[in-house]
């Protein structure tokens, strides 16, 4: 599965996110009938309250408040080493 973007979690947005993944691989996204993004479907890897899991899932991170307000307020695209 390739994925579009990775996005990770910023030192500011670790302690605003209501999302809490350090690491959001984005795979599609979709709009509304108004043409405005409603929806992006992510994969990410479980935690528990140990940590990770090494086993991931795919979800939809959907509303301009968890998209618009958190997601890209507190996650940054991951830049890639040697880049």
């Amino acid at each position: 599965m390739d994925s579009k973007v990775t996005l990770v979690l910023t030192e500011k947005g670790r302690e605003n996110t209501a999302l809490g993944w350090d690491k959001i691989d984005i795979i599609d996204f979709g709009y509304d009938k108004d043409g405005e993004l409603a929806e992006v479907i992510c994969v990410a890897e479980y935690e528990s309250k140990d940590g990770p899991t090494g086993t991931y899932g795919i979800f939809t991170i959907g509303g301009s408040i968890a998209i618009f307000e958190d997601l890209f307020e507190n996650y940054e695209v991951a830049k890639e080493e040697g880049g």
